[in-house]
């Protein structure tokens, strides 16, 4: 049961506690990660580009704490991409680990594809990234490539 002080005077009811357990409800209505109500009136776009050099298939495995896509495969110069609501602390968190053979090697790498505070400001409702070799990249406003990520 909640208790709420007024004017020094503690107020312990059943209404009170209802009204505590709707807001806590409402909450946690407005924290689901997607494809929720979030507060945000967009859904935001993540896009995935297979920029590898020619002939090598990305290999990649991407998911948050709610979603899990699995693991997929994407031919060069071909786009994968998902939607969703941020969530209402703005804490959405998408990671995703890569794979591809280079040069006869394989290579794995992984990088937080989305991360609500650092990409609202990025890129807004549209996140474009490119894999690269050397990294990730975003793009501008005139979907001009630049480095956002350097691997390892």
């Amino acid at each position: 049961m909640a208790c709420f002080f007024v004017n020094g005077n503690s107020s312990c009811s059943l209404v009170s506690a209802k009204l505590f357990l709707v807001v806590l409800t409402i909450l946690a209505v407005f924290s689901s990660v997607t494809n929720g109500i979030g507060w945000k009136k967009e859904e935001t776009q993540v896009v995935v580009l297979n920029n590898l050099p020619p002939n090598t298939m990305l290999t990649y495995h991407c998911k948050s704490k709610d979603d899990d896509f699995g693991e997929r495969s994407l031919p060069p110069d071909n786009t994968w991409s998902w939607r969703f609501y941020v969530n209402f602390w703005d804490t959405t968190l998408y990671w995703c680990n890569f794979w591809w053979n280079e040069n006869g090697k394989p290579r794995q790498e992984s990088y937080q594809i989305y991360k609500a505070k650092r990409d609202m400001g990025r890129c807004g409702y549209y996140c474009r990234n490119a894999i690269r070799s050397d990294g990730v990249y975003g793009f501008n406003g005139a979907m001009e490539p630049y480095l956002i990520h350097k691997w390892p």
